[in-house]
Parts: C-alpha cells; structure tokens; sequence
C-alpha cells in the first residue's frame, strides 16, 4: 500500500472528519447548514426586535424554554431570570391559579385559548397589564405552549377615560342624541330617554328625529343648518310617541375626527315646559303688579281730590263738629301718604325685575 507523507495524512483525515475532504459525503451539505443557520439568526433577531414578549413553554412542566428579548427586558429582568424558570411566576400572584390550568398532559396540538388578560410583575415592582395570546404547537416529540404577550397599559387607560365619559353622558340630566348623518338616532342616554318617553335606550335607536319633534321640517332644519354651521340653538315643539306635546330646548354640534371629517352629530335636550309654565306666572304676576301700582297712583289723587272740599267746608263752620271733622281729614290724608309710600316701593321691586327677571317693558 503507498503511504503518503504524515503531514499529508492528517490534513486529510481532518477534513474527513469535520465534513471538508474531497470525498466526504458531508460536504455538500455545509454551505446549507451555514444558510439555514443564517436563516435562523435573522428570525432571532426579528423576534427580539418585536415589542410583544414571546414565550416558548414546555406544556407540561410549565418552564420557559426560550423568549424574546422584549420578554425579560420589558420588565426589567436579565435573561436568566426569565428563562429557565417557570411561566406562571412572571404573572402576578393573584392569577397564578388560573394559569396552572394551561400546563398539563392533555392538551392537544393546535389547540388555542382564548386571549388571557393579566398582568406581569416588573423587577422593580408593581406589574404591566398584558394581554396573551396562547397556543399549543409540537417540536419533535414534544409539546410547547407559545404565548404572546402584549403590553395593554395604553389601551387599559384610553378604556378607563372611555367609560368616564360614558357615565358622564348616562349620568347628565339632559337629554343626549347622537346622530348619523341622515337623521337617525344611534345613541341616547337615559335622560333623553325619559323626555321623549321611550321605553329604554334601544327603542330610540334607528329612529329618525323628525319622529320626536312636532315639525318634521324643524327636525330637517336643524339638520341643516349644522352641516353648515358648527353649531345650532333653537327651540321647538316636541313630541312623544303617545301624542305629547312639550316645549323643547336643543343645542346641536358637529363630531368630526382627526382628519376633520364629520362622523355625526350631537343634540343636547331639555325639556323646558316646566321653565316657561314659569315664567309665564312670573309674566302674569308682573303684570298684576303693573296694574296695582297704576291704581294706587289714581286711588291717591281721587281720595285726595275730594277730601280738599272737605276740610275747606269743615273750616268754614264755627262749630266743634268742624273741628272734629278736620282732625278725621287729617287722619286720611296720612293713610293716602302711607299708600303713596307703598306706590313707591312697588315701583322700585318693578325697577328691581326689570333689571334682573327682564320683565316689563
């Protein structure tokens, strides 16, 4: 057998051995090897850059196999605090026991839950709530559960501002209507409910709002006029269902979004008959006033007018009972004084509402 040099042979045994000889079966396969490890880099990579936390859990002892980079740092961890541990120890204590449930020897392959809201621990303290989206996957003979987990806490406070505002709304005295574009109702809260005597929210909507009004053209006006201009204040007939009339105070405006194009429009309303029924005793009680003044003014002049000839005839007679008829004279005139001093402070309670119940003239 030749032999060759012994620098000669161990070259190539070392290239047998590592997959590079010219005839090692090995050797096609290496530059596919180098690609699908390339591969496998940049999907690292991509993953770590997400800023959803993705986990890969062994299903059955509930330990984290492996996970992104946003899984650890986003809550402020280092890696192996993460990895290697167990799952339901980065949520916190309270939803612990509900989540043991996922970890166990009959789940399936491709079976999904439905998303999990909780919350994560941070290392600092104090938790970050998440939502998880779960399912179970097979490597080998193995089974996984893989969750995504993605911070909440922008969408948990835009909620809570949500439902702020929407108590507000609920819990106004007005009545509130929104409409859509043609006129039909798409939201009322309980007051407006009340003022148009529905029986709950839902039987107001889809109602177009001339339904609520004594005009149908009034409710076409207003519609209008607020495509025109940003806002409308008006008064009109309403009416309930049943027939009812009552008077009605709307104030309307425009909802535009972002870009400035109009989504629909708000009516805010009120139901002023009780208001008016108000002003109009105030009207006729005013009037009543004008009317005693007037006539304590004449009632003055036509008491005094004659009282004058009396006591000029009483002090004409030489007698006791002119004397006596004087003094009695004298007792009217002050009773007419005082009515004029009532004149004059019944002037001034009608200088006092006009100025401030606009009354009168």
């Amino acid at each position: 057998m030749k032999r060759h040099s012994e620098p000669y042979d161990r070259q190539t045994l070392r290239d047998r051995l590592i997959g590079l000889g010219e005839r090692s079966i090995h050797k096609s396969y290496y530059p596919e090897l180098q690609a699908r490890m390339s591969d496998l880099e940049r999907f690292r990579a991509l993953l770590d850059q997400s800023r959803d936390a993705i986990f890969l859990i062994d299903a059955a002892s509930g330990v984290v196999v492996d996970a992104s980079r946003s899984a650890w740092e986003g809550q402020g961890f280092i890696r192996k605090a993460v990895v290697g541990g167990y799952f339901i120890d980065l949520v916190v204590p309270a939803d612990r026991e509900r989540l043991a449930s996922l970890f166990s020897a009959d789940r399936r392959v491709g079976e999904t839950q439905p998303p999990l809201v909780t919350a994560f621990g941070r290392a600092e303290g104090g938790s970050t709530p998440v939502e998880i989206g779960l399912q179970y996957v097979l490597f080998g003979r193995d089974l996984y559960l893989v969750a995504v987990a993605r911070d909440i806490t922008e969408r948990e406070k835009a909620e809570r501002e949500l439902r702020i505002k929407e108590s507000a709304i609920e819990s106004s005295t007005d009545g509130i209507l929104i409409l859509d574009l043609e006129g039909r109702v798409i939201y009322g809260n309980r007051a407006a409910v009340q003022i148009f005597g529905c029986a709950s929210p839902a039987a107001l909507t889809g109602l177009d709002f001339f339904c609520f009004l004594k005009d149908p053209d009034e409710a076409l006006s207003i519609r209008k006029t607020l495509f025109l201009e940003s806002s409308i204040h008006t008064g009109v007939q309403g009416r309930t269902p049943d027939g009812k009339e009552f008077d009605l105070q709307i104030s309307g405006s425009r909802v535009r979004d972002e870009k400035d194009r109009l989504l629909c429009l708000m009516l805010i309303c009120r139901d002023v008959s009780e208001q008016k029924a108000v002003e109009k005793m105030k009207r006729l009680a005013y009037e009543q006033m004008e009317r005693n003044i007037e006539q304590f003014a004449v009632l003055g002049d036509q008491i005094r007018n004659p009282l004058q000839a009396i006591v000029g005839l009483a002090g004409m007679l030489d007698d006791p009972s002119g004397e006596e008829i004087l003094r009695l004279s004298y007792q009217i005139d002050e009773i007419v004084t005082c009515l004029d001093l009532g004149w004059v402070d019944s002037e001034n309670v009608r200088q006092f509402l006009r100025r401030r119940e606009n009354f009168g003239r």
